[in-house]
């Protein structure tokens, strides 16, 4: 096992006893900043109110930036951690109770909103019935606001769009449309389908379109509710993965082709039969690099067996499986996450379990010259883990590792000692060619 790779640095539980699930959680990268300035109780303070506080005398963002920042909806409200230099705000925007509780959500920007919430619910009437809802929450323009403004000026536009299945998934992703790239959002259901909402430009309401016309490959699977739905560019190609609750995986490769501007598919889709419900899918490429990505994996956990990794999916599809024997010792696994812990340029993976365990798996060629994953790390945690993400919440370089377990959100610092040597040896390997290329010119 590898030394310790993270420490906890902060907990913050959600309040009112309120919980979240597998679907709760999001990443947002926006170029809007935090605006205040940190507490003197940081970072156990939360902000429940419109903060007054704010500077406007900075309004000069750096559009260029990318930030990215933490959201988690928990029964009726939700949690943004917005990052700043150093530290990081922790802002409560609790909704209305009367719209039931949150079941999934996603958040994101388009061309028309600088942010979008949205969140589906379900409110259970007194005679027992369930109502369920889509509640997209849109800021047009926020392009002068700081996040924490953005996050409380946003509750006062909402859509509601009711909704005759129980939703599960919700998911953001780009479309072409006649030339034009648009954001849409995909939602799974128990009805077995994929329902697809766009913005009228017209009249600024999401609408629903058929499926079909923008996913065929997704309009076709209609036998089993869809748990999980994975989306993926990677260079030229698009990777469409799809995960039922009956155990089937569906996957689709797309190319993109130049002559139509869009993409299209490079082969029939291709589908193999699990025994368990799909929890999670992750198409990760090998290397870190943005450069240059190396091999194209699919990493797909199930509630029941083990998990898998696809090797290669982008040439051999699901014909060359790898196990992660270790993470069927802790209960069901609920979701994945992939990140590079170690900063030597290669992905690790992730996985949670309900049996409350945080496993790290490593890249690895055994004797036969075969790629192989081996766990190198693993932790426990109070309650089980719902979901893992990544991001650099105190903007230093590094990214803190965030694990939302039931009841909470666990953020881990990264082995700070081991930071410290990798960049110190990268600043040396920096020198050495400062000096190569010194002696090249003399």
């Amino acid at each position: 096992m590898e030394p310790q790779l993270f420490t906890e640095c902060h907990y913050s539980r959600f309040s009112s006893g309120g919980r979240t699930n597998i679907y709760g959680l999001a990443l947002f990268e926006t170029s809007m900043e935090s605006g205040l300035p940190v507490d003197s109780e940081f970072p156990s303070n939360i902000i429940r109110s419109f903060p007054q506080n704010i500077s406007h005398k900075l309004q000069n963002q750096n559009k260029s930036k990318a930030i990215r920042h933490l959201f988690v909806s928990s029964f009726y409200g939700i949690t943004c951690f917005a990052s700043a230099t150093g530290y990081w705000n922790t802002v409560e925007l609790p909704l209305n109770q009367d719209i039931g509780e949150i079941i999934s959500m996603d958040t994101f920007s388009s061309d028309q909103s600088n942010l979008v919430f949205a969140l589906t619910t379900v409110h259970t009437e007194g005679d027992g019935q369930h109502n369920f809802t889509l509640r997209i929450y849109s800021l047009d323009d926020a392009s002068q606001m700081y996040i924490e403004e953005a996050i409380f000026r946003i509750a006062e536009q909402c859509q509601v769009i009711r909704i005759p299945f129980t939703p599960m998934q919700l998911f953001h992703t780009r479309i072409n449309i006649n030339g034009e790239s648009n954001t849409c959002l995909l939602l799974c259901g128990n009805d077995g389908g994929v329902h697809l909402y766009l913005r009228n430009k017209s009249t600024n309401k999401w609408e629903e379109e058929h499926v079909r016309s923008y996913f065929p490959f997704l309009a076709s699977l209609s036998e089993s509710s869809i748990l999980s739905l994975e989306i993926r560019e990677i260079g030229d190609l698009k990777i469409v993965a799809a995960g039922c609750q009956n155990g089937r995986l569906h996957v689709s490769i797309m190319k993109f082709d130049t002559s139509v501007g869009d993409f299209v598919p490079m082969d029939e889709p291709a589908c193999v039969v699990l025994f368990s419900p799909i929890t999670s899918i992750s198409v990760f490429s090998s290397s870190s690099s943005k450069v240059s990505p190396g091999d194209i994996h699919m990493l797909v956990t199930c509630a029941v067996e083990r998990a898998i990794i696809y090797c290669n999916v982008d040439k051999l599809v699901l014909n060359r499986p790898v196990y992660l024997k270790e993470c069927s010792q802790y209960d069901s696994v609920l979701c994945s996450n992939i990140m590079d812990v170690d900063w030597d340029g290669n992905n690790e993976i992730l996985v949670g379990t309900y049996g409350r365990e945080l496993l790290v798996y490593k890249q690895d060629i055994d004797h036969h010259n075969v790629l192989t994953f081996k766990l190198i790390w693993q932790r426990s945690f109070s309650h089980p883990i719902y979901q893992i993400a990544n991001l650099d919440l105190n903007q230093d370089g590094i990214e803190e590792l965030i694990v939302a377990t039931q009841h909470g959100i666990h953020i881990l610092q990264p082995n700070l000692e081991k930071a410290k040597l990798e960049l110190l040896k990268v600043l040396e390997d920096l020198k050495s060619l400062k000096n190569e290329l010194k002696e090249l010119k003399e």
